[in-house]
């Protein structure tokens, strides 16, 4: 599902004229409380972002370099936004607190440094403590798929803005590099992705009936711009009724992993994060939708937080913004990033209740380079009731249920044990 809009080249249409214009017209100064795009040298609000005049929430306009764009209020590669904030369009940088117990969903603690008790074989205990979570521990897996049908499984993969930011934003080479401007030794969220899920489908190629799913959807018609959840397959799903021979399976993991070498180029990384609705879109799936006797799962991989929300109680129309903990994208949930920055936490929650009422596990892949209470608190609320978890949630030790990652290796075990959880019969 090709799309090269997002947040990026209709940002004009998007961000349409919402802010008080030149601050000085109106005899205030710009700044936060006046400008929501950014303040050039000579104090005049830039209502509208561009390369040569790129901020966001009254800050300095800054020169965007050679082959960036200017989207969300930051300069970013050419495949999309890095993020006005860190981790804008759903990889947020954390917000006080949690958001609370969203409908259907018990929602974790996320007490820091809990280490996983369990997990399937055992799992290591550990790995690094972020905030509110810990990498690594409890989902090391046993070997094998847990049942001798191959399940019918869809990876549904967040293709945001966000994820052209590197793995490890503190790593000397990185700089404020974004997507493909990156070099190799700075790995980002999506170039990560792309090498653990493509290599993971080559090796387990006959484990499973696989799909691929990416959003946001490229529709332009679609307000806020940037905001379309899923509205179809990148690789579709085999029919309920095509055998399960090896040379089919095999034929169909390949689909998927060439498919998975285009992701943020072919299929760019731009725009939020409409999880609730794109989980509702593969519950419509024909393969999902309705029981074959094989096992159903989903297979979530995202970067934080869900947002473009359509239920956004606020006008959108004035300052001040929401309160931190609602907005995904730091101080920028105002104008035409109102909606689209919202937390949507209890509609996500409740589309993972439809698909495990229905039958299909939803296992919760969470890659990112560190790990807020509220990101914690989310999460947990929606593997919960995705019925896949990362360990036994009777477990005293577990309090942290998604699987959080910070590597490519740690993606890669994270991708098998979430395998099994979904494909048990």
């Amino acid at each position: 599902m090709t799309r090269v809009l997002g947040w990026t080249t209709l940002l004009g249409l998007f961000f349409f004229a919402i802010s008080t214009g030149g601050c000085g017209r109106n005899a205030v100064p710009c700044g936060p409380s006046s400008c929501t795009g950014c303040c050039d040298s000579a104090g005049q609000c830039q209502s509208l972002p561009s390369v040569s005049a790129c901020g966001s929430s009254g800050a300095a306009c800054v020169q965007c370099g050679a082959g960036q764009t200017c989207s969300f209020g930051s300069c970013s590669g050419p495949f999309g936004t890095g993020g006005g904030v860190s981790g804008s369009g759903g990889g947020s940088s954390g917000g006080s607190g949690g958001a609370g117990g969203a409908a259907g969903g018990a929602v974790g603690g996320g007490a820091a440094g809990g280490a996983f008790a369990g997990g399937t074989g055992g799992g290591a205990s550990g790995g690094d403590v972020a905030d509110g979570g810990v990498f690594g521990g409890g989902f090391a897996t046993a070997g094998g798929t847990a049942g001798a049908t191959p399940a019918d499984v869809m990876f549904l993969v967040d293709m945001s803005g966000s994820m052209n930011v590197p793995m490890n934003p503190a790593e000397p080479t990185c700089g404020s590099c974004s997507g493909s401007m990156c070099p190799a030794t700075c790995p980002t969220r999506i170039s990560t992705l792309r090498e653990a899920l493509g290599a993971f489908v080559q090796a387990n190629s006959t484990a499973a009936r696989y799909g691929l799913t990416t959003f946001p959807a490229n529709n332009p018609a679609f307000n806020p711009t940037g905001c379309a959840p899923a509205d179809a397959q990148l690789v579709a799903m085999l029919a309920p009724t095509t055998p399960d021979s090896m040379g089919t399976l095999n034929s169909q993991a390949n689909a998927v992993r060439m498919a998975v070498t285009g992701l943020g180029s072919t299929t760019p990384a731009t725009g939020g994060t409409p999880t609730a609705d794109s989980l509702g879109f593969v519950r419509s799936v024909p393969a999902l939708a309705s029981s074959s006797g094989r096992p159903r799962g989903v297979i979530l991989v995202t970067d934080g937080l869900p947002n473009c929300n359509p239920g956004n109680p606020l006008s959108c129309s004035s300052m001040p913004p929401p309160p931190a903990d609602l907005c995904t994208i730091g101080n920028s949930c105002v104008g035409p990033y109102c909606r689209a920055g919202y937390l949507d936490q209890v509609a996500t929650v409740q589309a993972v209740t439809a698909l495990r009422l229905a039958g299909v596990r939803v296992a919760v892949i969470v890659l990112t380079d560190a790990l807020p209470s509220q990101i914690v608190s989310v999460m947990n609320a929606m593997a919960d009731e995705g019925g896949a978890t990362a360990c036994p949630v009777t477990s005293p030790g577990c309090t942290q249920r998604f699987f959080a990652t910070n590597s490519r290796a740690l993606l890669a075990t994270a991708l098998s044990a979430a395998l099994q959880r979904v494909s048990a019969p």
